[in-house]
């Protein structure tokens, strides 16, 4: 079992008593669970439709939004989104909000995918909703431009939006300037691997300990969830067995010359206990309350781990720009200090010390921002997974406890009937 978290507020969140200032906007991030106070926004995923066949079949969906926001143009819009919609949604606002936990997509399934089939549409679909309510209730991202995009553009806007974003992504930089962006992070690697260091060396080293055990739970909310599933398989395999024995017993006794009523009784039980209107529903029950939950909650320490890894690159920047600050102090040092140095040369010693120190503010504030920024959101996200993962447990117990007291119901009446005819 992994160990509790790292009392991470206490050690990492200082200066932030009761009588200090309250951070900006962009700055306040609570639990996914609990909203902004500017307005309300209600938003639903639903009627997921298959559009086309083959490899280019995809789902539609229906995206519906209530809002009192005063940004959005109207109080109730409708728009139809597909999965790479929601893939755009997730890295924009990935891009755009550095240090904020940008809740879980459902992954792809390039086989599920092909196949369409029914359960595999409406887990999506459950995951999709799931994942735009929980950035609906983050006091950050609910105010983003880019959420609000998605909500309520229309179709012609949005397909030039996506249009745009694919050339984007399928432009390749060629020419002398990627040639020099490419030796110049060879070059930085190169640094790296012959000090032997890395700019991690330098954090918190209570954060270390917040990152090393997050690296667990990865791997214990990822066991969690295969056993999970492993549950609900097993219980369907259960409700199948015995309904694949009553109608055995069934079969047995039409060849028998004259019908046990304790057969017959038996099988009316199994029949009853194991009909698809009541196996069904419980098995959809338990996956999009149990074993989907789990799956999103696995997914979730991904997100953190996504947010800690930015945090480690813009770390490893800051340091790369102070030793390329040094450098160009150094040089131009050495260069006022060489007799009869050309004007001209000195002139563009001070501008590339001049632009090497704006870029090194520039990697300062980055990391700055994350860090603050995950000071409340690690707060926040361990507090939230707490709740949710209690929740979902003390909702599958109730489940189990509700389908064991009709089990034993049926199976007692079951034992009565046969007594009586003994």
């Amino acid at each position: 079992m992994a160990a509790p978290p790292p009392p991470y507020d206490s050690v990492v969140i200082d200066g932030q008593n009761a009588g200090d200032d309250v951070p900006s906007p962009d700055m306040m991030v609570t639990s996914p669970g609990s909203g902004g106070s500017a307005g309300d926004l209600k938003v639903k995923v639903y009627d997921p439709v298959k559009q086309g066949e083959g490899i280019s079949a995809y789902v539609s969906y229906r995206v519906s939004t209530e809002t009192s926001l005063p940004q959005y143009a109207q109080g109730e819009v409708e728009v139809i989104r597909r999965f790479r919609d929601f893939a755009w949604l997730s890295k924009k606002l990935g891009e755009k909000n550095p240090g904020v936990i940008v809740p879980p997509l459902p992954e792809k399934d390039v086989i599920q995918k092909y196949s369409m089939g029914t359960d595999f549409i409406e887990r999506r679909c459950h995951a999709l909703n799931v994942f735009v309510n929980r950035l609906c209730a983050h006091p950050v991202l609910k105010f983003s431009s880019e959420l609000q995009f998605f909500l309520e553009a229309a179709e012609t806007a949005w397909q030039a939006e996506v249009a745009a974003a694919n050339q984007d992504k399928g432009v390749v930089k060629k020419g002398l300037f990627g040639a020099k962006k490419f030796f110049k992070g060879v070059a930085s690697t190169t640094t790296s691997l012959i000090t032997g260091k890395s700019a991690d060396e330098n954090e918190d080293p209570e954060y270390a300990k917040v990152k090393t055990y997050m690296q667990a739970l990865e791997t214990h909310m990822g066991e969690v969830y295969a056993h999970s599933d492993k549950l609900a398989t097993r219980q369907r395999k259960l409700f199948k067995a015995a309904q694949t024995f009553g109608e055995t017993l069934s079969k047995l006794s039409e060849k028998e010359d004259e019908a046990s009523p304790a057969t017959e009784e038996f099988v009316k039980v199994a029949d009853k206990l194991c009909q698809d209107d009541t196996v069904e529903p419980a098995m959809t029950k338990l996956d999009l309350e149990f074993v989907e939950p789990m799956k999103e909650y696995s997914r979730h320490v991904k997100s953190v781990r996504t947010v800690m890894a930015d945090r480690s690159t813009a770390l490893q920047r800051l340091h790369d720009k102070k030793q390329s600050v040094e450098s160009k102090k150094n040089a131009l040092a050495k260069l006022r200090a060489t007799p009869g140095a050309k004007e001209e040369k000195l002139s563009d010693a001070e501008q590339r010390l001049n632009e090497s120190s704006r870029k090194l503010d520039e990697a300062n504030d980055r990391y700055d921002l994350i860090k603050e920024r995950m000071k409340t959101e690690m707060s926040a996200y361990h507090s939230q997974r707490k709740q949710d993962v209690l929740a979902t447990l003390e909702g599958f117990a109730q489940q189990q406890a509700a389908l064991a007291e009709e089990q034993a119901k049926q199976w007692k009446a079951l034992v009565a009937s046969l007594t009586a005819g003994a």
